[in-house]
């Protein structure tokens, strides 16, 4: 009974996890649209929210990694599943810097961008919520894990093509841009790259957890 409480307690905290992971990924997309349109007071309680997720999902990520080697719970998974956590942390880590960038650097981004630059955050983001998804599968329905991670790449791939269109067009044919705007505009596609760039590293190490778990 003591072994299925801890268990069980695990199991609690890691749904709690994902389930941040998942806010903080709204809380980025909101945050990243309230910037483009302006509205200063939503974007900083997008960030405050997403300084407070980030403590919280810090704690969780101790509590599993306590539990998993205090009470040798899935001793045989426990480094792969650990090495998972710390992988879905990047990610978490990765939104909240993003997202700090704006307030610090305050880049300014031309209308005529604005509405593929928020097309591309939404394609990041279903990627990134792919990861979620997977992870979940992994723990309770490993069968499902396969086709979840196929999405993942998809995504990731056409994020990849979006941000080459939005770089290309900022760089032959914004002509009334300083070069210094164009690599500052670059920079911030790259971010949203770099998320989904992440999340298929999470889908590589589903993949091999799945080879190995049959």
């Amino acid at each position: 009974m003591f072994g299925r409480k801890k268990v069980n307690k695990t199991i609690s905290n890691l749904d709690r996890y994902l389930d941040q992971l998942d806010e903080g990924i709204l809380i980025y997309k909101n945050g990243i649209k309230n910037y483009l349109e302006g509205n200063k007071k939503e974007f900083d309680d997008n960030l405050s929210a997403i300084t407070t997720l980030r403590n919280t999902t810090t704690e969780l990520r101790r509590n599993i990694e306590n539990d998993l080697f205090a009470y040798a719970l899935a001793s045989d998974q426990r480094v792969d599943i650990m090495q998972l956590i710390e992988r879905l942390d990047k990610i978490i880590n990765l939104l909240y810097k993003n997202l700090c960038q704006y307030e610090i650097e305050i880049p300014f981004f031309p209308a005529e961008i604005n509405v593929d630059f928020l097309k591309l955050v939404e394609i990041a983001a279903l990627s990134l919520e792919g990861t979620i998804q997977a992870t979940r599968d992994y723990f309770k329905m490993p069968r499902h894990v396969t086709e979840k991670i196929h999405r993942i790449y998809y995504f990731e791939k056409e994020v990849s093509k979006l941000a080459q269109s939005i770089k290309r067009h900022v760089f032959h044919d914004m002509d009334n841009f300083k070069l210094s705007q164009k690599f500052h505009l670059r920079y911030f596609t790259l971010h949203v790259e770099e998320l989904a760039e992440e999340s298929v590293k999470v889908a590589d190490r589903l993949a091999i957890l799945v080879i190995k778990q049959s």
